[in-house]
């Protein structure tokens, strides 16, 4: 008995440590390089969600009708949750409720559950849980955890699972993977991997001219590319993406 309470004592602490690490590593990081802050243009269309501790609600207008899904996103590493806002808003438009997550330091990772709170305040019956970059890791990661939570969809934005995460056998899931042409933050490699991952029906698609940070609106990212379009024109495609992958 001793032995036993003796091995679970280690692995907390090791567990303890492994987050205290993970707390430092982002604060440090915040510290040098700061939040990616969302773009006025951003913050205004976030001025149509209700806001609270835990997401920002984007629900459609009372003569859309809203339809039984709804999206459940985590934001990219150090990225404000409003810094999404202008897609949500679109695809909420359309009808279906979109719900993008804050997270403690702005760092999906450290909250992996945080989409059970939307999930029980929402009044859908099926969920897609959605993510960018390091955000959509959290959100494979989520839909893997949860087999047989309602959950029918995955929303990859220029991210992938990874593999402990695997979702190929999941017949169940339909899955929509956006890239951008221009994204030089992106492991391609260990994105083209990761889709023996992925259940044999993803829809890939790549938005030309985009890049990494264009997945939201709060300016450039360090180590990314040129985009060739305009971010209103890159949050204009995923939106229209979204929603017709939706309404398939």
């Amino acid at each position: 008995m001793f032995i036993k309470s003796t091995k679970i004592t280690k692995r907390l602490l090791m567990l303890l440590g492994v987050v205290l690490i993970l707390l430092a590593g982002s604060v440090a990081y915040m510290q040098v390089f700061g939040l990616y802050r969302a773009t006025p243009t951003a913050q205004r269309a976030a001025h149509s969600a209700t806001e609270t501790a835990d997401y920002w609600a984007f629900k459609p207008k009372a003569n859309t009708g809203q339809k039984d899904t709804a999206i459940i996103f985590y934001p990219g590493a150090f990225v404000q949750s409003d810094a999404y806002a202008i897609w949500a808003k679109d695809v909420a438009q359309a009808g279906y409720p979109v719900y993008v997550l804050k997270t403690p330091l702005s760092f999906s990772l450290i909250a992996q559950n945080k989409a059970d709170i939307a999930i029980k305040n929402s009044h859908a019956h099926h969920f897609v849980i959605g993510g960018h970059s390091l955000g959509g890791v959290v959100a494979s990661g989520y839909v893997a955890k949860h087999p047989k939570a309602h959950i029918t969809g995955l929303l990859l934005l220029a991210s992938y699972p990874q593999e402990k995460n695997h979702l190929a056998k999941r017949t169940d899931l339909a899955v929509l993977s956006l890239t951008a042409s221009q994204d030089q933050v992106l492991k391609q490699a260990n994105y083209r991997a990761a889709k023996a991952w992925l259940p044999k029906d993803t829809r890939y698609q790549t938005i030309r001219g985009g890049n990494h940070g264009g997945f939201g609106s709060y300016g450039p990212q360090k180590h990314d590319g040129q985009a060739t379009i305009s971010n209103a024109q890159q949050q204009t495609a995923i939106a229209d993406r979204v929603v017709a992958w939706l309404s398939r």
